[in-house]
């Protein structure tokens, strides 16, 4: 039987910058191929089983950024396509909750817990998990519903992008957050 993860009856799904804009960056090394296809079976669970789900989006302050809301690339990727009243968030920072009323909407319906997903792992992933923790949120991230890039260290070596990604779950795990995998999040959600 494994351990469950989700411990309150309504934990809310957080679903970061999956936006076409991302794949701007992307120069074929990025780890988690699929991360947007599991993102889209935790969306759908959680619409089926009525949860709460948040999406957000990056507007750079940048004009020249994909990201930038005037850019083609601005929406959302169809795998993560909001529906319905489900609420949309817009930052300009790496935290969701940074210039947001993310917070505000999470505590109106008395949400304690989040489960976090998108990208980057080492970017708003990282930042949104650590302001969840500080804020008193307990908070769960699903490995394989977030996606790193290589980095690029200042003395020039080169990480690879799944070495990327896992030292910042490392470092995140079991002081921020708990990490695990989607399908774990789903059999602790016994539906």
């Amino acid at each position: 039987m494994p351990e469950t993860l989700l411990l309150s009856p309504n934990p809310a799904l957080l679903i970061i910058d999956v936006q076409h804009a991302i794949d701007h960056f992307d120069s074929g090394y990025r780890n988690n191929p699929d991360a947007e296809k599991t993102i889209a079976l935790l969306l759908d669970h959680w619409r089926n089983t009525g949860l709460p789900i948040a999406h957000v989006r990056h507007a750079s302050k940048f004009p020249e950024s994909p990201y930038h809301p005037d850019s083609p690339h601005f929406a959302f990727k169809p795998e993560v396509m909001p529906e319905g009243d489900e609420p949309v968030f817009t930052k300009s920072e790496n935290c969701a909750f940074i210039g947001t009323r993310l917070e505000d909407w999470l505590n109106e319906r008395g949400i304690s817990e989040v489960v976090i997903c998108g990208v980057l792992t080492n970017n708003s992933i990282d930042a949104t998990v650590r302001v969840a923790a500080g804020l008193g949120y307990r908070v769960s991230v699903p490995q394989d519903a977030t996606a790193a890039f290589p980095l690029q260290r200042l003395d020039g070596k080169l990480v690879p992008a799944e070495d990327v990604h896992w030292i910042f779950l490392s470092n995140l795990d079991g002081e921020y957050c708990r990490a695990c995998s989607a399908a774990e999040l789903l059999a602790s959600c016994g539906k």
